[in-house]
């Protein structure tokens, strides 16, 4: 993946963001400062890795569907921000997913996942797959909850072009895998899995 193209994909997804949808960003000072981290995002829209891609103060793979890199611009856009195009038969497979995705932590690259496995169809998070808490626990890699508010109203799944709505991205404080180690396998993913969806709730309203 070129640096440069991706350094130049990011800087015009950003202006686009901060300019047409009012990107505001939370937390981000709390992010861990070692390398690299899986950032597991709630799903509401195809707005949402972008949206976090321009978020993180860094470089993020992510995996997508190689279909994807056949729809023109979409498919350059992801392809400059390094998307790594996953087969047919390995979207079917969480095992071919599950090693792809080590692969790119082993070589200590930070990765954007989506545990819900697929866009929300109404705006409230479904629920989230196993393969999330398996990751996180077989790599060892502080998994960073992250909350998109707002992408869904922006470009929901019956939508074919984005509206001018605010997009909220904010970071929650990191899941360390240590803190899981003292449970058996079974229960230590059915504890991160639930860790990780009370994280990727939104926000209580104010005043409640």
């Amino acid at each position: 993946m070129s640096t440069f193209f991706y350094r130049l994909a990011w800087l015009v997804l950003a202006l686009y963001f901060r300019v047409y949808h009012r990107l505001s960003l939370v937390g981000r000072e709390g992010l861990p400062a070692t390398r690299p981290l899986i950032l597991a995002a709630n799903h509401g829209s195809y707005l949402d890795p972008p949206a976090v891609g321009v978020a993180f103060p860094g470089v993020v793979r992510g995996l997508a569907w190689d279909g994807l890199f056949r729809v023109p611009l979409l498919g350059g856009i992801i392809r400059l921000l390094g998307a790594v195009p996953v087969s047919q038969e390995d979207r079917r497979s969480a095992a071919g997913v599950l090693r792809l995705t080590l692969h790119l932590l082993e070589r200590g690259e930070s990765v954007m996942i989506f545990p819900e496995g697929r866009r929300t169809p109404d705006g409230t998070l479904q629920p989230l797959e196993g393969g999330a808490a398996l990751l996180a626990l077989k790599s060892g890699v502080p998994v960073v909850p992250v909350r998109v508010d707002g992408a869904f109203e922006a470009l929901p799944t019956s939508g074919r072009f984005p509206r001018p709505r605010k997009i909220r991205v904010t970071f929650r404080e990191a899941l360390l895998p240590e803190d899981f180690a003292g449970l058996p396998d079974r229960e230590a993913r059915r504890a991160f899995l639930e860790r990780l969806r009370q994280a990727l709730l939104p926000d209580p309203p104010q005043g409640s």
